[in-house]
């Protein structure tokens, strides 16, 4: 079972297919010190932008993730892989591009099993349409609330969450206009589920400055 578990961890990293920022959790609530974690994310998602007119963008993600606790209450992270920016009114197909990305979670206030979060994380990533492309760069900082359900080290606990999200994010043209988000503040909320004592599900949603899914796999060290 480990095994064939671990295979799945490797096959989600690897999988050359179309998957833009990483999803805030996996895991959720910080690591500690000397631990880390692997996981592999896929994703799609929608933003509403604007050029002095409106417009909305789709994309495909799919990313590599490592997390690292560095002390008590501090993870460090990145990640990479591979998405595609399409324009609806701009008439922009993108190919798939690079995307990576770094960031950092700091846990500020602990009470029992419930954790409150604070995540600060950029990203950059661009896509080509023939001659013209797109550069992407979002910086965001999210606040969130998760809680340990179940007994640690058991199959089947899980960490839910939920909070708010604060993204700048623009979108650099060559050959098609520059556009930036319409909305800045969203929400968003999912859960790590663990399947074994080390290998974990995630799934999460984000709404308003953006409305994007993420399912994720990942393997606890």
């Amino acid at each position: 079972m480990r095994r064939r578990m671990g295979f799945l961890v490797a096959a989600a990293l690897i999988v050359a297919a179309p998957a833009g920022a990483a999803n805030v959790a996996g895991l959720a609530a910080p690591l500690g010190p000397g631990k880390f974690t692997v996981s592999g994310v896929v994703a799609y998602g929608e933003q509403d932008v604007e050029d002095g007119s409106a417009d909305e963008i789709s994309t495909r993600r799919m990313l590599g993730r490592v997390q690292v606790g560095v002390v008590d209450g501090l993870d460090l992270y990145g990640f990479l892989g591979f998405s595609d920016i399409q324009f609806q009114e701009a008439d922009f197909e993108g190919t798939l591009g690079g995307l990576g990305g770094v960031g950092a979670k700091i846990g500020v206030l602990r009470s029992g099993d419930v954790r409150v979060v604070v995540d600060l994380q950029a990203e950059f990533d661009r896509s080509e349409d023939g001659s013209r492309r797109v550069r992407h760069q979002a910086y965001h900082l999210a606040g969130y609330v998760v809680r340990e359900i179940g007994a640690a080290g058991t199959v089947g606990y899980m960490y839910p969450y939920a909070g708010l999200r604060f993204t700048a994010s623009r979108y650099d043209g060559s050959g098609v206009d520059d556009y930036r988000q319409d909305g800045f503040l969203g929400v968003f909320g999912g859960a790590d589920y663990f399947v074994n004592p080390n290998v974990y599900f995630t799934g999460e949603v984000h709404l308003f400055d953006e409305t994007s899914i993420y399912i994720g796999v990942g393997h606890r060290f």
